[in-house]
């Protein structure tokens, strides 16, 4: 998770006919379901509305959407700026968006309910699933779903970066993702530090097929997607995407300044298990709540699950990995960006609160959506870190 504001969205200079664009719709609003009764107070409402205002402005988001449940205190809805800058299409909370790395969360659930039923075991070696890959006897199960094996993320590879950034439709195999991690050293030695790596849930992802003997988007939809009713959440095979959707932007300067690439269409073989999938603002809602309370697992696998390694770098906002889930200032979620869109859910149980938000600017690796949730925490508990 990177808690950090992109450097490269300072300074930047924008083609006028687009900030215009984002001007006129920046505050527009939609109902995602028939009114609740359960209101916020206007004044904490219109704070929530500025929030996002301003860092659309700040971060030049042409849309977002944002979704705050806390019961006994109120329901907020908020969809904002534009879903198509093209046709001008206002954004919709109904809307389809790609989730990044929000994927980990259900890949780490599916391996999860295996472990449940003795299918396969936390810390049964790599070796035992993917025989060949270098050290695989010393690293576990476990230390891929929690980010602590050490293995070098096939995404922090330059050569990948410039090829996926020029080219996002181009497929890759998931043998091939770890064929790229393993020309790099780890980064460490198995269980001696943290570091996020794509390649760790690669790795889970063929494991699963395995184990299972089914493709992942089988094992996820029906044990995860079906059970908890997320008709909306799908774990795509092409560069489709379900109607009603949001386009993705990322930002990209040419001779003129600073303007705007559509990049909706991107292959999702490339970040497969570990960021494929899309779906909608109330279906993740509902699915971060039931993550957060380990509503498919057994209360000892849950508790698994909550295990806690610090994250390097991010003391302040209290960041911690769990296994293929995070916690920040008592949240417990995920964040995802790629191309195009970003995404934050989190959970927090000691309040029953969830706290959604979907933006459609993004590169692989930015904040926007994790921003926005920051704030909106911050003034609707006071209690939560600050820098």
């Amino acid at each position: 998770m990177h808690i950090a504001q992109a450097k490269y969205l300072r300074g930047l200079t924008v083609v006028v006919i687009l900030m215009s664009a984002l001007t006129l719709v920046a505050c527009s609003t939609a109902p995602a379901s028939p009114p609740s009764t359960d209101r916020f107070p206007p004044e904490v409402e219109t704070q929530m509305a500025q929030i996002v205002k301003d860092q659309m402005t700040q971060s030049l988001i042409p849309g977002v959407i944002a979704g705050v449940w806390i019961p006994g205190r109120g329901t907020w809805i908020h969809a904002a700026g534009v879903a198509n800058l093209d046709s001008g299409e206002l954004m919709d909370p109904t809307m389809h968006f790609r989730i990044a790395s929000n994927t980990k969360t259900f890949t780490a659930n599916r391996i999860l309910q295996l472990a449940d039923k003795d299918e396969l075991e936390l810390d049964d070696p790599l070796s035992k699933w993917i025989p060949d890959f270098p050290n695989g006897s010393s690293i576990t199960i476990r230390q891929l779903l929690n980010m602590t094996s050490g293995i070098f993320s096939f995404t922090e590879d330059d050569g990948f970066n410039q090829t996926y950034t020029d080219h996002p439709l181009e497929t890759l195999t998931p043998e091939q993702e770890v064929e790229l991690a393993i020309t790099h050293p780890p980064y460490f030695l198995p269980g001696q530090g943290y570091h996020y790596s794509d390649t760790n849930y690669t790795l889970l992802g063929m494991i699963l097929e395995k184990a299972t003997g089914n493709q992942v988007e089988e094992e996820i939809t029906k044990n995860i997607l079906v059970p908890l009713g997320l008709d909306e959440t799908s774990f795509p095979t092409t560069p489709a995407m379900p109607l009603p959707f949001a386009h993705g932007y990322r930002l990209q300067n040419t001779a003129s300044g600073t303007t705007y690439k559509d990049i909706t269409l991107s292959d999702p073989s490339v970040p497969w298990t570990g960021g494929a999938m899309i779906s909608t603002l109330d279906d993740l809602k509902d699915w971060v709540k039931a993550l957060g309370k380990g509503g498919l697992l057994s209360v000892e696998m849950h508790k698994e699950q909550l295990q806690w390694v610090p994250v390097p770098g991010q003391e302040r906002w209290n960041v911690q990995y769990g296994l293929g889930i995070f916690s920040l200032g008592g949240f417990i979620g995920h964040t995802g960006a790629i191309f195009g869109y970003n995404s934050f859910m989190g959970y927090l149980p000691s309040a029953d609160a969830t706290i959604t938000v979907l933006a459609n600017l993004s590169t692989n690796d930015s904040s926007e959506a994790a921003f926005i949730f920051l704030k909106l925490a911050q003034l609707l508990f006071p209690g939560f870190p600050t820098p």
